[in-house]
């Protein structure tokens, strides 16, 4: 009888130690299975809504359930307004569209581009028109924005008068005449740096594809970027046309070097507006090939410029009609001329090629789609909406 005793007290001495290395393991997490339980991802993507809480829960102490492996890639969609109110809080599209970008896409970043004008490519005169919204109501569409919890990119656009319409077509012949041209500039972009920078804008663009008045002296953009930089305390880029890449990485033109003050370290990022086609005629082309076609056509260009420049590219601009051709002469906004045919299959293999390539690329901070709601560009509803979700919502952004 003592025999047992003796076990029975020894057994239950055993448990009870046992019993009580067991609490302090619990109370300590170092059971690695605690771990894997709490940072396990979801079987499916969260909705975006849903990411927003998890990541306002790390400010209560709690776990966050997804853990993005770039949280500062910029998961972008343009959704350009115009009219004096555009943005503002009678612009009920503007907030309808918020919600359905959120919905449809997760994207966490949404770009706002501003309208700017003037007569001709060469007046130097910079006001603005009847579709340039006021700087209250931009002001009042990032606080919207910044409402849902997007990130807020603005961007400067000029539209001109005339024959040639295109930005990148202003040059001068004097240095009067740029000192005149930059000095309007300034006048007519300044009061929407003061709205950014006072509703809380992340980003900027100081301008959108001067690729002529990209080679004037570097004393006046300079002069430009140290302005904006005085007033808007966010990231600042300069967004270039697609164009320039060949412009200035062409290895066989001993003249194309990069503009020195796009070395300005006020700049946070260069981003290029990408309508590189990916086919030379016009043919429909198949989507198991996009993700290696599009490196090599424009990754590798991008990395380049990356590289030279010593900081990150964005992808500032960058869209695909919902049509057969959507890889041949992207940029084109009429495919009744061309005679296309819808085709939404090709427009989301052509988004899906871009974020295969451009989410695991370091040179590159962020990716912006034009547009939401623009006829023949617009993912809404559609298969490029998806591909856009699952690479936004996905850990690997």
């Amino acid at each position: 009888m003592k025999q047992q005793s003796k076990r029975i007290y020894f057994i239950s001495f055993i448990l009870m130690v046992l019993g009580i290395l067991l609490q302090g393991l619990l109370l300590n997490g170092h059971i690695p299975f605690i771990h894997l339980s709490q940072f396990r991802p979801h079987a499916t993507p969260l909705p975006f809504q849903q990411y927003q809480t998890v990541v306002a829960s790390r400010d209560q102490n709690t776990t966050p359930v997804l853990r993005m492996q770039r949280p500062d890639f910029q998961t972008g969609i343009i959704f350009p307004q115009w009219g004096t109110d555009a943005y503002d809080s009678t612009d009920k599209n503007w907030q309808v569209g918020l919600n359905d970008i959120q919905n449809q896409t997760s994207a966490q970043w949404v770009e706002i581009p501003v309208n700017l004008y003037q007569t001709s490519v060469t007046s130097t005169q910079v006001t603005v028109s009847s579709i340039t919204p006021t700087p209250d109501a931009v002001a009042a569409g990032i606080r919207i924005a910044r409402s849902k919890y997007y990130h807020v990119f603005i961007v400067p656009l000029l539209s001109i008068g005339g024959t040639l319409t295109w930005s990148g077509s202003i040059q001068f012949s004097s240095l009067l005449q740029l000192q005149e041209w930059f000095d309007s500039y300034w006048l007519a972009l300044q009061p929407y740096v003061i709205a950014a920078a006072q509703a809380g804008a992340d980003e900027m663009s100081i301008g959108t594809e001067f690729e002529k008045l990209q080679q004037a002296p570097a004393s006046f953009w300079n002069q430009l970027i140290d302005r904006v930089h005085q007033i808007f305390p966010g990231k600042l880029t300069y967004d270039m046309n697609w164009s320039s890449l060949y412009l200035y990485l062409n290895p066989t033109n001993n003249n194309s070097t990069l503009p020195s003050w796009l070395h300005n370290p006020s700049l946070h990022a260069v981003g290029v507006s990408v309508y590189i086609p990916l086919t030379d005629t016009r043919q429909r082309l198949d989507p198991t090939i996009l993700p290696g076609l599009w490196q090599e056509k424009i990754g590798t260009l991008l990395d380049l410029l990356s590289t030279q420049l010593t900081k990150q590219v964005l992808i500032s601009e960058i869209g695909y009609r919902d049509s057969e051709f959507a890889l041949y002469h992207p940029w084109e906004r009429d495919t009744q001329v061309m005679g296309e045919r819808a085709d939404p299959e090709e427009q989301a293999a052509a988004y899906d090629a871009a974020l295969t390539n451009v989410i695991a690329d370091k040179h590159i901070g962020g990716i912006y789609f034009w547009a939401w709601s623009v006829p023949l560009f617009e993912p809404n509803w559609k298969p490029a909406a998806r591909v856009l979700y699952k690479w936004y919502s996905s850990p690997q952004a």
